[in-house]
């Protein structure tokens, strides 16, 4: 008689699997990258004032422009808050470092921008004031939170960009 073996378990190889399963992920990976890309553009770089590919071609100069001009101006924002729905005079006072005198002639652009979007800007026009202060608007902020206030300087041959926050509520 024959001796009866137990049935062999046939054993299953599952790397291929996991193999395809894995380049599967990466390509959805990839063309969900590519999705959030497309609708998230690099739109303008808030900080200067200009398009990305600008900022990155002269960062350099404009860097060390901005350290001559911290050098001999400050630039004060003393707006902190402004309400939602109403009328705001935004004020910009300018001096010069050496003996704080009010700088009178000055070109001046801000742009008011919401931290995530450019969907909200808003450039207001600037009147000149007295003693160094200039005033854009009047400007109504419309959505609750965290605006920039970015500003773009120029004094004779002096170049400088300040950033200020200021917070819309009700």
């Amino acid at each position: 008689m024959h001796a009866t073996t137990p049935k062999q378990k046939k054993e299953r190889n599952l790397w291929p699997h996991a193999i395809v399963g894995a380049i599967i992920f990466i390509i959805v990976a990839c063309g969900w990258t590519v999705k959030i890309a497309l609708d998230n553009p690099v739109q303008f770089d808030q900080t200067y004032l200009a398009k990305y590919d600008q900022v990155d071609s002269s960062i350099n100069e404009l860097r060390a422009n901005q350290q001559v001009f911290d050098g001999q101006f400050e630039a004060i924002f003393p707006l902190l808050k402004v309400e939602i729905d109403k009328p705001t005079q935004i004020p910009l006072q300018i001096l010069r470092k050496v003996g704080a005198l009010p700088v009178e002639e000055a070109t001046v652009t801000l742009l008011i921008t919401r931290p995530d979007t450019n969907a909200f800007n808003q450039e207001p026009h600037v009147s000149k004031g007295e003693n160094g202060m200039f005033f854009f608007g009047p400007v109504v902020l419309d959505k609750p939170g965290r605006w920039q206030l970015l500003s773009k300087i120029q004094i004779d041959e002096f170049e400088g960009f300040v950033t200020h926050e200021v917070f819309a509520s009700k």
